[in-house]
């Protein structure tokens, strides 16, 4: 059970990564072309991006988060760490503890996106709430299929990672410029 568990959050932090630090120029030209989807209201079981993980209702509602395991290794080239738990894993940022980014955990099948959406859900049910303006990112090589919608005016990449036309994992964060990895 704790291998397994390890091995999910090895591949949503593969895809996180992915997504966040080795994206091609051509997804963010992508995702920056594509039309802005109102995500003003967006969030994932009550976790909106820039929330404080030290807000005492914060950790009321979702507990205390550890340190991902693997952070330390990327630590000096980024400017977030990673927590976690049995839910989710967030990217904070190192100094004011804002929530960059949060990732429903594999396992997870009962969180939900402000509009209903879980793990397990149809690809087409999440079009058919969010619309059709989104991005599509697709790495063969990988297997990873991704769909996302940007909202331009609060910066912010609600995504959905999809195999076989169900959702396997979602995620929401800042779309551009506040997770920043250093090039090496």
């Amino acid at each position: 059970m704790k291998f397994k568990r390890f091995s999910t959050l090895f591949c949503f932090t593969l895809i996180m990564l992915l997504m966040m630090a080795c994206n091609s120029n051509t997804m963010e030209d992508v995702m920056r072309e594509v039309e802005s989807t109102d995500l003003s209201n967006e969030s994932i079981d009550g976790i909106k991006v820039g929330m404080s993980i030290n807000d005492k209702s914060f950790i009321a509602k979702n507990g205390n988060f550890e340190l991902y395991p693997d952070n330390e290794h990327y630590a000096t080239r980024r400017n977030y760490d990673q927590y976690w738990n049995q839910d989710f894993i967030m990217g904070v940022d190192r100094e004011t503890k804002e929530i960059l980014q949060v990732g429903v955990l594999e396992e997870n099948k009962t969180s939900s996106s402000a509009m209903g959406i879980k793990i397990g859900a149809f690809i087409d049910e999440v079009k058919v709430l969010y619309g059709e303006n989104y991005y599509n990112f697709e790495d063969k090589d990988q297997g990873i299929y991704i769909i996302g919608y940007i909202d331009h005016q609060n910066n912010v990449n609600l995504s959905f990672v999809h195999i076989d036309n169900k959702v396997i994992g979602m995620s929401i964060g800042y779309a551009f410029d506040r997770m920043e990895w250093v090039q090496e």
